[in-house]
């Protein structure tokens, strides 16, 4: 399977990237507010960039804490017994002492970033597990891996096949292994997990001194900033024997030139979807909309309104395409003070029979939140225009209605 990526003059050859070409890649593997990363997703609590490595502090899904140990190239049993210790370390900690080191309200982001109900702060850190990526493993490494997952704590390492194109400060990544499945330590690379296969573009150390900024001085990134690792850059095509086919289903980008008639790959369709309310939100909110428009988690794209009515962000736009073809629209609560979010509840509150009744959506009974679905037959360029119409149409109902209270 060769592998392209598209530029303005045209296809790009991607080639496999050997040890030593992947300066940065560990960072850039860890930007963002979390991610799948080869295994189950896990939100990032947060995150430190070293010399040739990175780590997170994470959390999966039933609030188990999950420690990342990315390296550039080869991982040994250095950076397994690394990890080993800050799970060890966080093993006894309080929810209250991992909320002290998030940015923000870290049962909310959970919640939020998972999309479920908030857990109770003793569900959390129940668990420790590890997970390593890396472009290869030595032998102890894996051998230590197997060790530890039979006795102590499981340890999943991941390989990470890195691809880059001459000159270019990106990288196309593909996981290999996780799923929560071990290394058998007599084989050179992870065994690879059915369904495990995604694609992500990340920045390469070029490219990743920008990224840099949002590191303090103790190392530490915010985890709420960064692009992510950009699992929603478009551009990055797979080609077999010139015939154009992607070599993913998750594969990033790999839309080739059509019709309007046919699918969009999901990254592409929610490009054509942010450009276009961002050209709609000129002139509502104050400041850049492509300053408030991000699109995160492979399949969401989020408006955070940077404005005093909207309490500096704590109520924002959202909406959610969902793989069946559903689409989900809603104004939700995150973050803030109590006092904030309860300024929003009340916007919510007061609104909510015209919300219901105008606009047609669902209002939750705390008032956290309203919500609508629409129904696709296809994620077609018919479709990105009319998710773009439905969005404009929610922020123009409600917006005006923030504005005067």
């Amino acid at each position: 399977m060769d592998l392209y990526r598209t530029s303005e003059s045209g296809l790009v050859a991607v080639q496999p990237l050997d040890l030593g070409e992947t300066a940065g890649l560990a960072g850039a593997l860890l930007q963002g507010p979390g991610g799948e990363l080869g295994a189950e997703d896990v939100l990032f609590v947060t995150t430190a960039d070293d010399d040739g490595s990175a780590t997170a502090l994470a959390l999966d899904a039933e609030g188990a804490t999950v420690v990342v140990r990315a390296a550039d190239g080869e991982v040994g049993s250095d950076a397994v017994t690394n990890a080993l210790e800050r799970a060890s370390a966080v093993a006894d900690r309080p929810y209250e002492a991992l909320d002290e080191q998030y940015d923000g309200e870290l049962r909310e982001a959970h919640a939020d970033y998972f999309d479920r109900e908030p857990l109770a702060p003793e569900a959390f850190n129940r668990d420790q597990h590890v997970r390593l990526l890396g472009t290869a493993f030595a032998d102890e490494a894996l051998d230590l891996a197997t060790f530890l997952s039979d006795r102590e704590v499981a340890v999943d390492p991941v390989r990470v096949e890195a691809f880059g194109a001459p000159a270019s400060e990106e990288y196309l990544v593909r996981f290999a292994g996780g799923d929560g499945e071990t290394v058998d330590a007599d084989e050179a690379e992870p065994v690879v997990a059915d369904g495990s296969e995604q694609w992500v573009a990340g920045t390469d150390s070029g490219a990743s001194a920008e990224a840099a900024a949002g590191v303090d001085e103790s190392g530490e990134r915010d985890s709420s900033e960064g692009s992510g690792a950009s699992s929603h850059e478009p551009g990055l095509g797979a080609s077999e024997d010139g015939a154009g086919e992607t070599g993913a289903d998750d594969a990033d980008g790999a839309d080739e030139p059509s019709g309007d008639a046919e699918d969009l790959e999901l990254p592409v369709l929610l490009e054509a979807v942010a450009e276009g309310v961002q050209d709609r939100l000129v002139g509502t909110f104050e400041g850049d909309p492509e300053d408030l428009v991000s699109v995160e988690r492979g399949n969401e794209m989020l408006v955070r309104p940077d404005h005093p009515a909207y309490a500096g962000g704590v109520l924002r736009y959202r909406l959610r395409v969902q793989p069946e073809g559903d689409v989900d629209f809603e104004v939700s609560i995150y973050g803030g003070s109590e006092a904030e979010k309860e300024q929003m509840r009340a916007v919510i509150r007061e609104n909510a029979d015209a919300i219901e009744e105008e606009l047609g959506y669902e209002v939750a009974e705390d008032y956290g939140g309203f919500s609508g679905t629409r129904e696709f037959a296809s994620y077609d360029q018919v479709a990105a225009a009319e998710i773009v119409d439905e969005f404009d149409r929610l922020v123009r109902f409600f917006n005006p209605r923030v504005m005067r209270a």
